[in-house]
């Protein structure tokens, strides 16, 4: 599934949450498009989600437009899912 986040999906508060996670583990130079206030969060709403599942778990990928003193960015995840090695064996 991939489309843009929904604020059912995820509330304000918890995404603020994310975002501020975000924010700390940001290389040098580089930053948010707005800040984390509470006021600010709901253009956050406007990015790319997409939801990959398998058998354990639901993983939820957010793609977060950051800035630089001249440039944008968007940072991503890449999540290695099981794959099948054998016709009943998976690797991870």
């Amino acid at each position: 599934m991939h489309e843009r986040l929904s604020i059912k999906l995820v509330n304000p508060t918890v995404l603020q949450n994310i975002l501020r996670n975000v924010t700390l583990r940001l290389s040098e130079g580089y930053e948010l498009i707005a800040d984390t206030n509470i006021e600010n969060i709901l253009l956050y709403y406007d990015m790319t989600a997409t939801a990959v599942a398998n058998t354990h778990c639901i993983n939820l990928l957010l793609h977060i437009p950051l800035k630089s003193a001249n440039r944008h960015f968007t940072l991503f995840k890449v999540t290695t899912l099981p794959t099948l090695v054998s016709s009943d064996k998976f690797a991870q």
